[in-house]
């Protein structure tokens, strides 16, 4: 289980490309802070998907990120997994350099930033396994 600390390191990492400071003459531009922090953010819901699966099953560890997503309905719900889902796939797209499509928006960013707060709240809170349906038949 990656350290809470870890996670909250990343959040801080957003948080300072996020802040608005007109004084920094770094070589990234705004566009780049705000890919920069859509990145951090997708690691720390990453982690924290991560953590919720190493708890249950430890073998879900070496499958990939989109596997892990299906999986996490079993465990998290399937509200909370669809939550999950489709701001993993939001920073997904944020993180991806595409030479027709403009960057996530600094407002946007902020936004999946208070998201991704939320989901980490709660995916580190207990819950109880919502269970595979049962097989009828013969």
């Amino acid at each position: 289980m990656p350290p809470a600390h870890t996670v909250a390191a990343l959040l801080a990492t957003a948080d300072d490309l996020l802040a608005e400071r007109p004084d920094c003459d770094g070589p990234l531009t705004p566009t780049g802070r705000d890919r920069g922090a859509a990145y951090a953010l997708r690691i720390a819901l990453e982690m924290a998907v991560d953590a919720v699966l190493t708890a249950q099953e430890a073998g879900l560890v070496a499958v990939t990120t989109r596997a892990k997503l299906l999986c996490l309905r079993h465990y998290a719900g399937p509200v909370r997994a669809r939550r999950v889902n489709a701001l993993w796939n939001r920073l997904s797209g944020a993180c991806k350099y595409h030479h027709d499509e403009l960057g996530p928006t600094h407002v946007q960013v902020r936004t999946w930033r208070a998201a991704v707060e939320t989901l980490v709240t709660e995916l580190s809170e207990p819950h109880t396994d919502v269970g595979f349906p049962q097989q009828r038949g013969t």
